[in-house]
């Protein structure tokens, strides 16, 4: 008995009508450890084999009703049934049943009656050879699915007739039915592209000759005209005297493979939304440019052009609308970048290399200049190009650059030191104004490790809280009565002491802090006038600074009177400052945010007007109450003087647009003069109070107390007398 563990011992049927013949014969066999299954008849043997196949059949030939003849023929038609092997038994001078029981299927015969040790070590010996066919078989079998999953085929070309033997498989490749393959080296260089037929030939041909290998690929066409590409290995064969005999091979479909190494070549080296070079490419193609001008007169330039506002715009339209904004910048920069657009003279027709660095961030080099200053004109010309306003949504927008340059040889020896120097250029011109280049200078290293150094601590100043509030008062030009504060948000570094704003707005604003900081001050303004509240203090109305990026987020109003109410606050008593510039970038959403802030009780108020290019017929669409004039228009202001007529029409238009007109940056009695003249509502500067902290407004606040005490009584007696 075999253990579940073991395989089960070979099975043998045993086919005699003659009793005492199969008994004989299973005791024989069983003290071989076989297993032994008996039928009396061929019918029976056949019934048998179609439930279980037996691993060895011993089969007589002379039965009554269906002979051996017969029922080995029928086995053999069964499944499983072609390679079993069957052992016939027949009488000693019976020659002609043997030659006919080999006709039928028959494996080997023995001679009856027989020694039982003669029948035993013939029956394992064709065991052992079953079991080695079948192995072999089996090996065949999963080669065949390995080839046919790899889509590998073989051939063997006798160099001396001049014929090819090609696998199955390799016709299956070659797309031609294995029947109908002409076994010829020209019938196979018939199939391969007309384009590559003369490199195949040729490397087959030099194999040969130096008795080596060859190894390639080539497109091949199939019978349907469908392309594909093959990979081809070939080895000579020598024969004794060192002479080519034959060649034998492998030719494999590689497409699919092909087509998958391309996809992830170019997802690690090009971007794909644009299709230009990445930066791991560009710096590749950089420095394959710098070792072939190296020791040469060659004149080169990199640049790299950083988009302004790209983010906010993305923000604003969404992704997908972005990236077509994308593909139209560089559809542009390629046009320009093309032969004559730049206006340059170059000494070569070579083309400049196009990269896309980042989201907001081009490269482009240029190897043959004719002069250096030959690249301040190509900056001019890209940032010109990028100055026509793109439809994005159907909305018409402006995009302006900065652009960093850096010159190869003088400013980087090698590829990344010149790049990571024209990004240093490129921070560089971005503290310069819009559509601005810089050159690289060794002394920017300084200021931009300055600049990283802050961008570092004001990441930290969020996360620890070292921001505090300063309030600056907002006085009724008549009364000289404060009416309200705006809110000005400060650093407080633990080092450094208090930092002016104009140093790190910038760069909250470019690295995408300003919400964080935006939603700060507004959750500490409605704390802080909850306080004031609950102090006894009148409802004090504040002004508080909003950014675009702030502004140009989604459901902005519903969050912003979300943070307000969560701190004890009251919309209505918070005025939400925005630029001249933002309300004017995409004006058509701008009025509907406006009005969504306006619904949640939020006054609304435009600031530093005059500086940037309103449209009266938007202004008067905008659903605003308040218009701030720039501190620029009021610096120096004095009755008479040539600005004026500016601040009038300012403030004409203000009264006319029936808007709460503001003054900011009033410093002098001469300016405050000219203002009340000209019917300014309010103001607010340093001639009244500079920016204090909360704690310092104590007593215009007791002011005010008094002040809304005593209207409260006067409006009380008048009551009373009426």
């Amino acid at each position: 008995m075999t253990s579940p563990d073991q395989p089960p011992l070979p099975l043998a049927l045993i086919v005699d009508d003659d009793p005492t013949l199969r008994a004989l014969s299973r005791m024989c066999l069983e003290q071989e450890d076989l297993r032994v299954e008996e039928a009396s008849s061929g019918q029976a043997a056949i019934d048998f084999a179609a439930v279980m196949m037996p691993d060895i059949i011993i089969l007589d030939l002379q039965m009554p009703g269906m002979d051996g003849f017969v029922a080995c023929q029928q086995l053999r038609q069964l499944p499983h049934g072609e390679f079993v092997p069957i052992l016939i038994m027949t009488g000693l001078d019976d020659i002609d049943s043997i030659a006919q029981a080999y006709e039928v299927g028959a494996t080997d015969f023995i001679v009856k009656p027989c020694p039982g040790l003669i029948l035993s070590q013939r029956v394992r010996y064709m065991l052992r050879a079953s079991e080695m066919l079948n192995a072999l078989r089996s090996s065949e079998s999963r080669l065949a699915q390995a080839q046919r999953i790899a889509q590998l085929g073989g051939w063997e070309w006798d160099l001396v007739k001049d014929r090819m033997h090609v696998s199955d498989a390799a016709c299956r490749i070659l797309g031609i039915a294995p029947a109908l393959c002409d076994h010829s080296q020209a019938s196979y260089l018939a199939r391969v592209h007309e384009a590559d037929r003369a490199l195949v030939a040729e490397a087959m041909r030099v194999a040969v000759a130096d008795g080596t290998e060859f190894d390639l690929d080539h497109r091949l066409v199939q019978n349907d005209g469908t392309e594909r590409i093959v990979h081809v290995l070939g080895e000579t064969i020598m024969d004794d005297t060192g002479q080519a005999e034959c060649m034998v091979g492998t030719v494999q479909d590689v497409t699919d493979m092909r087509a998958t190494e391309a996809k992830i070549y170019f997802l690690a080296n090009y971007d794909s939304v644009t299709h230009l070079p990445n930066r791991s490419l560009f710096l590749h193609r950089v420095a394959q440019a710098m070792t072939c001008g190296a020791g040469s007169h060659v004149i080169g330039a990199l640049l790299v052009v950083g988009l302004d506002r790209y983010h906010r715009l993305r923000d604003m339209h969404g992704s997908r609308k972005a990236e077509q904004l994308i593909k139209d910048v560089v559809e542009r920069l390629q046009h320009t970048l093309s032969a004559g657009v730049t206006h340059v003279q170059s000494t070569s027709a070579e083309t400049p290399v196009l990269a896309r660095l980042s989201d907001d961030q081009f490269a482009m080099l240029y190897t043959h200049l004719s002069t250096p200053e030959d690249s301040a004109k190509v900056a001019h010309t890209l940032m010109s190009a990028l100055g026509t306003p793109f439809v994005v949504d159907g909305t018409s927008v402006t995009l302006s650059a900065h652009i960093g340059l850096a010159i190869p040889g003088a400013d980087g020896a090698d590829a990344d030191v010149l790049l990571r120097n024209a990004v240093t250029a490129l921070q560089a011109a971005t503290t310069t104004g819009q559509n601005s280049y810089r050159y690289y200078s060794s002394a920017m290293n300084t200021s931009l490790a300055a600049r990283i150094s802050l961008e570092q601590d004001l990441r930290s100043a969020i996360a620890e809280n070292q921001f505090v509030l300063h309030y600056q008062p907002q006085v009724d030009i008549l009364s000289e009565k404060v009416i309200g504060f705006e809110a000005l948000i400060r650093w407080q570094h633990p080092t450094r002491g208090l930092i002016s704003p104009a140093e790190f707005i910038p760069v909250a604003e470019e690295e995408d802090l300003i919400i964080q900081m935006s939603e700060w001050v507004i959750t500490s303004v409605a704390q802080q006038q909850r306080m004031w509240h609950k102090g006894g203090f009148a409802p004090t109305a504040v002004s508080i600074n909003l950014s675009g990026l702030h502004f140009r987020q989604r459901h902005i109003a519903g969050h912003i009177k979300a943070l307000v109410y969560e701190q004890g606050g009251n919309p209505q008593d918070i005025e939400l400052e925005l630029t001249e510039s933002v309300l004017m970038t995409d004006a058509s959403t701008t009025i509907a945010t406006l009005r969504e802030l306006k619904e949640s009780g939020f006054r609304l108020a435009i600031d530093d007007f005059g500086t940037g290019y309103s449209s009266l017929a938007y202004l008067q669409r905008f659903p605003l109450d308040t218009l701030k004039i720039d501190r620029a228009f009021v610096k120096d202001l004095k009755l008479g003087t040539v600005d004026s007529p500016i601040i009038r029409a300012i403030i004409g238009m203000g009264r006319a647009l029936k808007l709460h007109v503001v003054a900011e940056g009033v410093e002098t009695r001469d300016e405050l003069a000219f203002l009340r003249m000209q019917g300014c509502a309010a103001y607010q500067g340093y001639l009244f109070s500079k920016p204090v902290p909360a704690n310092q407004l104590q007593h215009l606040l007791r002011d005010r107390r008094s002040e809304e005490a005593s209207m409260a009584a006067e409006r009380f007696r008048n009551r009373l007398a009426s």
